[in-house]
């Protein structure tokens, strides 16, 4: 037809003509009108695909983050605490034996009773949130936030009195932080392939500052008062008061041991860990036990620092709660719940039968005294801790080593096997020096001698990872339970480690 172009799509035109050709020429004598090539035409309006787009990295969701076993099993034995105190409470309100015990009773079941209206509510929540089928996560949240609201009420009490011990024994304890601090960065340093850090010693020390200590002084003072009144003087009241005071401090300190345990359990390291947790809940202790007998004149304030902050500091509750941990460090080892059973009351039996031995002689008055109060201060009574309480140190140093060197062989293995990979993570020639502490600490040294900062803290950043990607093969192979990627995530980092001072030094060219 005069005028039209022809047709642009169909197989016949693309194949015979190119696009945008001129037609030919018609063949008449009638002059024909010259068509401007068209443009093809754009097929009929269709919906554009629409090209997704290219997603990162999917990160694998970790499947042991949100642990509502441990969570649990730690919100139980923190209830099992309180109605302890609760039924010492009840005892000491019903006997009546002592105005103050009575009063502190009342104040203790008001406030437990508080606090079981508060997990009956938590409860309903927590079933609510189960029956609806929500996420891990949203059930694990939902269990730690009911548990923090329920013990809010006796956190807040335990804090409060803490604080106004403290503040009455205010001389004692500003003599007591120096010590203290010296004894945490102690038990720190004994772990010497993996430092724990900071947070969690300070959270063992809060627990035996303010959780162990209270349950002690109510289920203690109440069980003494039962004694003095029931028991007459002789050898079966001062057995019974040493039971009294061995029985509920190991109970209360070892309980947080297990609680920080099941609740911070990649952060621990089998039975090196345990004791360094476990001796940090025993120091903490040691504090607020300290400030009950730091009140008077200063001379009484110096002697109890004396006795219980310098020279009893290390080998007095740490050494005891530090036992009990390595009996719970052992049991993470291990699979089982036999063995696990047994190491954790392995670790209570001896420590409590230690402390019971001291506090025999305690209340038995049956250790050396000296009338020279010089002699009896820097002679007989270091004597006398020495005897009576250092065969338990003994065994708790004991312990350590034996631990330090499991660690060590384990982590040696574990080193060896990585360096024997493709992943280039570990050299073998590294394994003799990662095994070993001082000579980390040479090569950090030499670093620092020569005035490179930079070289430095990344010389002691990979070993650090190199050392904590050993650890995450050891708990691998005990089955533990990891992130998805965690070895993959670490042999990561060491690689961008070992590139770092090629890129320092472009940097100074």
């Amino acid at each position: 037809m005069t005028g039209q172009a022809p047709p642009t799509s169909g197989p016949g035109r693309e194949e015979s003509e190119p696009a945008g050709a001129s037609p030919p020429a018609a063949e008449t004598a009638e002059p024909q009108p010259v068509e401007v090539p068209q443009p093809r035409p754009a097929p009929p309006s269709a919906p554009r695909p629409v090209v997704p787009a290219r997603p990162g990295p999917t990160v694998p969701a970790d499947p042991t983050a949100y642990r509502i076993d441990r969570l649990a099993a730690a919100l139980t034995i923190g209830e099992a605490l309180l109605v302890l105190i609760a039924m010492a409470s009840l005892v000491g309100v019903i006997r009546n034996d002592s105005p103050e015990v009575r009063v502190l009773g009342i104040v203790n079941i008001v406030v437990i009773g508080i606090m079981m209206l508060a997990a009956v509510v938590a409860a309903v929540v927590i079933v609510a949130v189960s029956v609806r089928g929500g996420s891990p996560r949203a059930r694990f949240v939902t269990w730690a936030v009911s548990g923090a609201l329920v013990f809010a009420v006796p956190g807040v009490l335990l804090l409060l009195l803490t604080l106004l011990q403290a503040g009455i024994a205010w001389r004692g304890a500003l003599l007591s932080i120096p010590t203290t601090i010296f004894a945490l960065w102690t038990f720190r340093r004994m772990q010497r392939n993996r430092k724990p850090p900071w947070w969690l010693l300070l959270v063992a020390f809060a627990w035996g500052l303010l959780v162990a200590a209270y349950f002690a002084q109510i289920v203690e003072g109440v069980l003494h008062v039962v004694i003095t009144a029931e028991v007459l003087p002789g050898i079966a009241a001062i057995i019974g008061h040493s039971a009294a005071a061995a029985f509920p401090e190991e109970l209360g300190k070892g309980a947080g041991v297990i609680v920080i345990v099941l609740l911070f359990w990649r952060r621990i390291d089998g039975m090196l860990g345990g004791i360094v947790v476990g001796a940090c809940v025993g120091i903490g202790f040691q504090f607020a036990e300290s400030m009950t007998y730091m009140i008077g004149s200063f001379d009484t304030v110096l002697y109890q620092h004396w006795y219980r902050q310098v020279t009893g500091l290390l080998i007095s509750h740490a050494t005891y709660t530090g036992i009990i941990g390595a009996g719970v460090g052992l049991a993470m080892q291990f699979v089982d719940w036999p063995r696990r059973v047994l190491f954790t009351g392995a670790g209570f039996a001896v420590a409590i039968a230690a402390h019971l031995v001291w506090d025999v002689f305690a209340f038995g008055h049956l250790y050396w005294e000296s009338d020279d109060s010089t002699l009896q201060l820097f002679v007989v009574q270091p004597l006398n801790l020495l005897v009576l309480k250092g065969p338990a140190f003994a065994v708790l140093l004991f312990l350590v080593v034996v631990a330090l060197r499991q660690e060590t062989r384990l982590l040696h293995r574990h080193l060896q096997a990585e360096a024997g990979t493709t992943f280039g993570a570990v050299t073998p020639a590294e394994v003799p020096v990662l095994v070993n502490a001082p000579l980390r600490f040479r090569m950090r040294l030499r670093a620092l001698w020569r005035g490179d900062h930079q070289a430095y803290a990344r010389v002691k950043r990979l070993h650090a990872a190199q050392l904590d990607l050993a650890f995450v093969r050891w708990r691998r192979e005990r089955g533990d339970p990891q992130p998805p990627g965690a070895e993959e995530s670490l042999r990561h980092r060491i690689g961008r480690l070992r590139s770092e001072p090629a890129a320092h030094q472009d940097e100074r060219l």
